[in-house]
């Protein structure tokens, strides 16, 4: 799914961390995170974010549901997890990154844009 455009927003455990979002952004690399079921996914941000005094320009997101993938057709519900230092993507464990948030990741394909068209609401 690297390329497929996101929007995330928020959706539990992490109240403060809801002023964060929504963002949209690319998948750009999926990720085998050790000890992790699922695949992970790093999603690059169209804008970066602050949070806690940490500026943030992408997240892991893994989906929290079995059978629902990142990127597909239906919302997922995911992990939305930090990522403090880039250099755990190259050898990434789990507890290189920190568990922010719930979320809930939307594909923008062409059949959203249709959507988002037909409804009149603007997409970036």
């Amino acid at each position: 799914m690297q390329g497929t455009r996101i929007r995330l927003e928020y959706f539990d455990q992490n109240e403060p961390f809801a002023a964060c979002m929504p963002r949209t952004g690319t998948l750009v690399r999926r990720l085998a995170v050790g000890g992790w079921a699922g695949k992970s996914h790093v999603l690059e941000l169209d804008e970066p974010f602050e949070y806690e005094g940490c500026w943030h320009e992408r997240v892991l997101i893994r989906s929290r549901w079995q059978q629902y993938r990142v990127g597909g057709r239906e919302p997922t519900s995911v992990f939305i997890l930090l990522i403090p230092d880039a250099a755990a993507l190259e050898r990434p464990r789990p507890e290189d990154f920190a568990h922010v948030a719930w979320g809930i990741a939307h594909a923008l394909g062409p059949w959203w844009r249709k959507l988002a068209v037909d409804l009149g609401v603007a997409v970036a």
